[in-house]
């Protein structure tokens, strides 16, 4: 590069290392891409400007190996089997955008003034987009991996191949050479069958030797990986192929290895440092001497171009039953054209078939659509926010290809969660809630993260985290937690935003790079986010449960809040948990208190309502809603804590039916006297049954009927008879308790005596407790008999 004065190659790069490094700190200040500004460096060291290069042999080689390692890394992430779903699309995309472009342009070329053969050259220059630009800008947006992305490289392998066909045909058209066309496009694909076969050969009986021997160093690997793409490169170029396509074939060809993560990571850093020369030398070749009189002819062929080329892949996309945000997104990538176009440009000037004017149309027209069509990938999303509103005619009402990713877990089974992203850190915080019980619905805009997903069984469906349209397809109505694994901050507040807006009243948790990030997030209305570093999975996982305990403990005090009439259990160990199970079992409204850190997992993961703290405190008794219970059991580790349990509730409620369990039996009178109205101990009872078991056999078996056959719905009830109440004086049968209310009187207390059975002549008196069996209905008939004054009778 004589045009610059350093000493030697070495000061010529570190020269223009400088100025870019300057120039991507403006551009990185300004918000502007840094593709726009590495061009603009170029155009300003090339011969238009400075005219510190003027040879630039050193930049194309740096150039071109940076290509390579570009095209290498696309299909290194290529999934063989996405070939079924996007190879279709990409070759009907391709092939007709190519078409459709050529034709219209060629009309238009025709009515700007040209010549019919710089007509056909120019509208051919204008069908092809540079894959070198759309990889650049998908990569740095992390989208190359998403469906309009893999369809988009799709797209542009179709068209370097048929640029090298383009090429073929021109050259050979001007001296009426058909028979020779022919020839020329059979034997390069002649060739390119051949290169297929021997790279499918390698990969199967060479390639897995190799890769094992270099893998045995690291730094051996990744040497031996740009060696393949650069020799690849050079074979696709010699075979009549391209560089790009040759190298992007080396990369598939590694594809389905278990060195690809390791290789995609460690060329990354170097891919970006080499396609900085490219851009620099894309904006050197330009020469603006040429420019000035082709502005007017540019307007035109630029806009076809920014608008046409979208168009016509967006009118295809939709014929075949893509949503309008795959095809828009995707027609953005083919608003430019391509440094092909420039060479294709320089080969007809050779060949003589067409003029400097031309070359520097379409120069001026590659200047401008390669710097507007960079802000409009860059900003797609909210170009496509945007037009959303008039984009409905590109989209036909059918089922969508992208649906038929989507598994069919999604229907059969109803999610709590949502995971978005589907990578290493989002798939690992899913497995670790399903782990925990959770049914997680996975969603990735990555159709190879989606089918690996379903294949496991796991519910998975494809979208995009920032398509306003998908959000409606979601199961919100059953899902409790939304979590988005991406650390894109727009994305995460487009999602937050987009929940809200769809009515969704759940729960959100995002990810964020730092904590200022976090807090941004959680004011926007994320309830959760948290920063992922070396055990994020699982405690993000964590996060996620304690949250979800939080709002579980949150609804449950409400639930308390509101109960009435109902039992506190004052302990959970066996007694308790039964207690608990026959309350269930018979609907009665009932409210725990524990202590015990071993037991409160337990009623959690039952959902058993319950008041953590010790019930010997006024605070805890009053959260259980004592002032408004029915009754209370205590049934407590010890007999000390149940007296202290007795003596508390009863201050709070005198009254409230306290019955309270006795472990030793000398402690049932302390029991009593601290105001239980019934104090039962377990091995005194116990020992009572299994001994009734033997004597009074039918007894006991009467009893557990009466207890546990649900179908009977018989219960028994302790009834007083009021003072006035109309049966006084009056006998069982006289005061018709049985034929009015279908009540059977088993017993009369009377002054602290039992009576069993009383016979049909039984008088009746004030203050005598009846013991009826009946069901709930007739026992609140024979109650408001009893109760009942004899005037109100």
């Amino acid at each position: 590069m004589p045009g610059l004065h350093l000493k030697g190659v070495f000061g010529d790069i570190a020269m223009l290392l400088a100025v870019a490094t300057a120039a991507g700190a403006v551009a990185m200040r300004l918000r502007q891409p840094l593709i726009v500004g590495f061009i603009g460096v170029g155009i300003l060291v090339g011969p238009s400007v400075l005219g510190w290069v003027t040879g630039t042999d050193e930049l194309h080689l740096l150039a071109e190996l940076g290509l390579a390692i570009l095209l290498f890394l696309v299909g290194l992430r290529l999934d063989l089997g996405l070939i079924r779903t996007v190879g279709p699309v990409a070759v009907a995309t391709g092939l007709g955008q190519v078409l459709f472009t050529s034709v219209i342009g060629f009309f238009i070329c025709l009515a700007l003034g040209m010549t019919v053969t710089t007509a056909t050259y120019v509208a051919v220059a204008l069908t092809f987009s540079s894959t070198i630009i759309i990889v650049k800008l998908l990569s740095d947006k992390r989208e190359t991996d998403s469906l309009h992305g893999r369809i988009a490289i799709g797209l542009l392998i179709v068209q370097d191949i048929l640029v090298v066909l383009a090429m073929i045909v021109l050259t050979g058209g001007a001296g009426g050479q058909a028979q020779g066309i022919g020839m020329q496009i059979l034997m390069v694909a002649t060739k390119a069958g051949g290169l297929l076969a021997a790279i499918a050969l390698m990969m199967y009986f060479v390639l897995p030797r190799l890769l094992r021997e270099f893998a045995r160093s690291s730094e051996l690997l990744v040497i031996f990986a740009i060696t393949w793409a650069a020799l690849l490169a050079t074979v696709g170029e010699t075979l009549g192929l391209s560089k790009e396509v040759g190298a992007f074939l080396g990369g598939v060809s590694l594809a389905s290895t278990q060195y690809r993560e390791l290789l995609g990571a460690r060329l990354v850093s170097l891919r970006d440092f080499l396609l900085l020369f490219f851009f620099i030398e894309l904006g050197a070749r330009l020469d603006l001497s040429q420019l000035g009189d082709q502005v007017w002819g540019a307007i035109p062929l630029s806009l076809f171009v920014l608008i046409g080329n979208p168009l016509i892949v967006m009118i295809i996309m939709g014929l075949m039953g893509y949503r309008r945000r795959t095809s828009f997104l995707t027609g953005l990538t083919v608003a430019q054209i391509s440094e092909f176009s420039l060479i294709l440009m320089a080969l007809g000037l050779r060949l003589g078939h067409v003029h400097e004017e031309a070359v520097g149309l379409v120069t001026l027209v590659g200047l401008v659509t390669i710097a507007i069509s960079a802000y409009m990938i860059i900003y797609s999303h909210k170009l496509y926010d945007w037009l959303f509103p008039y984009l409905g005619i590109f989209e036909r009402s059918v089922p969508h290809p992208e649906q038929a990713l989507d598994s069919a877990e999604v229907t059969a089974r109803r999610p709590d969660t949502i995971m978005f992203g589907l990578g290493r850190y989002g798939g690992a915080v899913a497995r670790e809630l399903m782990a925990r019980g959770r049914i997680v619905l996975g969603v990735d805009f990555d159709p190879r993260a989606v089918r690996r997903w379903s294949e496991r069984g796991w519910p998975a469906m494809f979208g995009d985290a920032e398509d306003p349209e998908f959000h409606a397809s979601l199961p919100l109505s059953t899902v409790r937690w939304v979590i988005s694994s991406l650390r894109d901050m727009d994305i995460n507040l487009t999602l937050i935003h987009a929940l809200r807006s769809h009515g969704y009243e759940g729960n959100i948790a995002v990810t964020a790079n730092t904590h200022n990030d976090a807090n941004t997030l959680t004011k926007a209305g994320a309830d959760l986010a948290f920063v992922p570093y070396s055990d994020a999975a699982s405690q993000a996982a964590d996060l996620i449960s304690a949250a979800d305990r939080e709002e579980a403990r949150k609804k449950m005090d409400r639930i308390i809040a509101s109960l009435k009439d109902h039992y506190i259990v004052c302990g959970y160990g066996r007694m308790g948990q039964e207690i608990v199970r026959e309350f269930r079992r018979h609907g009665v409204p009932h409210v725990v208190v524990e202590s015990n850190p071993e037991q409160l997992p337990k009623l959690e993961a039952r959902n058993v309502p319950f008041v953590k703290g010790r019930a010997t405190e006024d605070e805890v008794l009053l959260a259980a809603g004592i002032e408004r219970a029915k009754g209370l059991i205590a049934v407590a580790a010890t007999d000390e804590e149940n007296v202290f349990i007795v003596l508390t509730a009863r201050g709070l409620n005198p009254n409230l039916r306290i019955v309270a369990r006795s472990i030793q039996e000398e402690n049932e009178s302390k029991l009593r006297k601290a105001g239980a109205d019934l104090v039962m101990s377990p091995y005194i009872l116990g020992g009572r049954r299994m001994a009734a078991a033997i004597l009074k056999p039918g007894v006991v078996d009467f009893i557990d009927l009466l207890t546990h056959a649900e179908q009977m719905n018989l219960d028994v009830r302790s009834i007083p008879v009021r003072a006035g109440s109309s049966v006084v004086g009056k006998s069982i049968l006289e005061s018709g308790i049985w034929q009015q209310t279908g009540s059977t009187v088993l017993a009369v207390r009377r002054e602290g005596d039992l009576l069993p059975n009383p016979g049909p002549s039984f008088v009746l008196r004030e203050q005598d407790e009846l013991i009826l069996m009946g069901n709930a209905e007739q026992l609140d008939a024979a109650e408001n008999m009893l109760t009942n004054s004899s005037k109100s009778a």
